[in-house]
């Protein structure tokens, strides 16, 4: 009789089937991104050479995305959980799939990386994906009614703050004492002040040495920094400075 491993504990059935679809799921679409480009470029006989493809253009692409396909897996997969295949396989996690997963656990009061959170969040990745391809139908079919209204310039300068937006709200959400739950993080903002004062410092050195940016280096940024947070999230931790009380505890004291 085989024997279970000390101080580990069975899957939840929902996690073990969203795992086991989800890695068949990520295998074919792997195979239909892969193979339809040949069957098209074999189709019509212009296959390029291996020199073509592999030139220095494209290693400074992969050194840009490599670490960036990295680093999302590594902060994306702990929140996410068993839907992090289907929120890959779609794309567009960083300014849609990712904040309505966040947000649909926090309306329904479930925790990331439990069964009711990664099956609530698995829901809003699948809603969201079947609603962006019938938007993005309808925008294609109404496409030169509403191509207009996207030259103005408000339209354009609006544009700019989405994303910005977005995130500021996703990150009061998580520091804020209303998370989901019946443990909040007190002080939690206080884990990222080191890497704020890093990437601060870091760009200002680049900028004012080179006159550059720091743009093209964030996918190896996150890898590094991902241990920077974790570390001084840590430490400040073991020294009291960040806490995780009761949530009536922190609400009687606010």
């Amino acid at each position: 009789m085989k024997k279970e491993n000390a101080g580990t504990q069975p899957m939840d059935p929902f996690q073990a089937w969203g795992h086991k679809w989800g890695r068949i799921g990520t295998l074919i679409a792997l195979i239909y991104m892969i193979v339809l480009p040949f069957i098209v470029l074999g189709y019509y006989g212009c296959i390029p050479s291996l020199g073509e493809v592999i030139n220095l253009s494209t290693i400074s692409i992969l050194m840009i995305y490599i670490p960036v396909g990295i680093s999302e897996a590594l902060s994306y997969t702990p929140i996410l959980g068993s839907s992090s295949y289907l929120t890959f396989i779609t794309g567009n996690i960083m300014n849609l799939k990712l904040p309505c997963a966040v947000n649909a656990m926090k309306i329904a009061k479930k925790e990331p990386n439990t069964p009711e959170g990664e099956a609530v969040a698995s829901v809003a990745v699948a809603v969201s994906s079947i609603m962006t391809v019938i938007i993005l139908a309808l925008a294609a079919f109404f496409s030169t009614w509403i191509s207009p209204f996207f030259e103005l310039p408000a339209v354009k300068t609006a544009s700019n703050y989405i994303i910005p937006a977005l995130f500021g709200s996703l990150t009061l959400g998580l520091f804020s004492s209303t998370n989901s739950g019946s443990k909040v993080v007190k002080n939690g903002i206080m884990g990222v002040l080191p890497v704020l004062i890093i990437i601060s410092v870091l760009a200002l050195v680049v900028r004012f040495t080179s006159g550059g940016s720091l743009f093209g280096m964030v996918g190896f940024l996150i890898l590094f920094m991902l241990p920077v947070a974790l570390i001084s999230s840590r430490i400040m931790w073991k020294k009291g400075i960040i806490q995780v009380v009761d949530k009536d505890a922190a609400k009687k004291e606010e």
